[in-house]
């Protein structure tokens, strides 16, 4: 059975997630979209299950905190989902996942644990840009792992972190892109940076999406307009082809996703926001 990568999402999906729209000396985390930090909490739903395949159900819930840190950002993640089996079997799966951004893209520390049934890899490091001051952002750098120890990836020039992706990703949608490429190096594992193309829709309100009792019930940060981003993400340098997973998510633009749908290929699970809250801003 077909071992599956842990999905991060910031904010959306952070996601991480993405090489071509450009702009001169854009800093990661302090583009001209305005974050918000929050702790969302969603249920895990069945989305879409292919037949013939080896699963055909999913329950859980996953919570995300975005916090301001005065010098960059710290995204935590918990996942917890339970895929049905067709042979009427569960397959448990736990994430846990942080990061902690600069504000200037350049350091990025992070640490992923991830249990699928008895099975568990754990991974941290600090990822590093040479500097924030070429024409795409960015770089080049690298990933030093201390778990597992002595591993070693390079970044290309232009990689972007999660948070700041999510950011990036706003500030494209705004300006009225449809189309934006990157390379995203988020830690979830130790496969290095990948290539994601983001899809933007037209601009809507939260509660087209998700209807107005649930976006009223969610409180004052949904009650501003975002943007449908669906994105597939491929293996650097994989010239094109079905990628390895897909995220769509109704992206708002102070970084609150409300919405989430995870598309694995053979099978999808939607994640909808039941809980809510602005975290109170650090006095820097």
């Amino acid at each position: 059975m077909k071992q599956r990568r842990i999905i991060n999402l910031t904010g959306a999906f952070s996601a991480s997630i993405m090489l071509a729209t450009v702009i001169l000396a854009w800093p990661q985390v302090a583009g001209a979209a305005k974050l918000v930090g929050h702790k969302a909490l969603y249920t895990v739903e069945p989305g879409v299950f292919k037949s013939g395949g080896d699963f055909v159900g999913a329950t859980g819930h996953m919570e995300i905190r975005l916090e301001n840190a005065c010098d960059g950002w710290t995204m935590s993640q918990t996942l917890q989902m339970n895929l049905q089996l067709a042979n009427g079997n569960e397959l448990r799966q736990f994430h846990r996942y942080t990061g902690q951004e600069s504000q200037d893209g350049i350091r990025y520390d992070f640490f992923s644990s991830s249990r699928i049934g008895e099975r568990r890899e754990d991974f941290r490091g600090r990822a590093t840009m040479e500097s924030a001051s070429s024409s795409l952002g960015v770089g080049p750098g690298n990933a030093v792992f201390r778990i597992p120890e002595g591993r070693k990836l390079p970044l290309p020039e232009g990689t972007r972190f999660p948070i700041g992706h999510t950011a990036y990703l706003i500030d494209r949608a705004q300006a009225g892109d449809h189309l934006v490429a990157a390379i995203v190096f988020d830690g979830g594992d130790d496969t290095g940076p990948q290539e994601v193309t983001a899809f933007i829709a037209r601009k809507q309100s939260t509660a087209e999406v998700i209807g107005k009792e649930i976006a009223k019930s969610l409180g004052p940060l949904v009650a501003t307009s975002g943007w449908k981003i669906r994105m597939a993400f491929y293996k650097l340098d994989s010239q094109g082809g079905v990628p390895d997973y897909e995220i769509e998510a109704l992206q708002l633009e102070n970084g609150v996703a409300p919405w989430l749908l995870l598309d694995y290929q053979d099978f999808s699970v939607v994640l909808k926001m039941n809980k809510l809250e602005e975290l109170p801003s650090p006095k820097c």
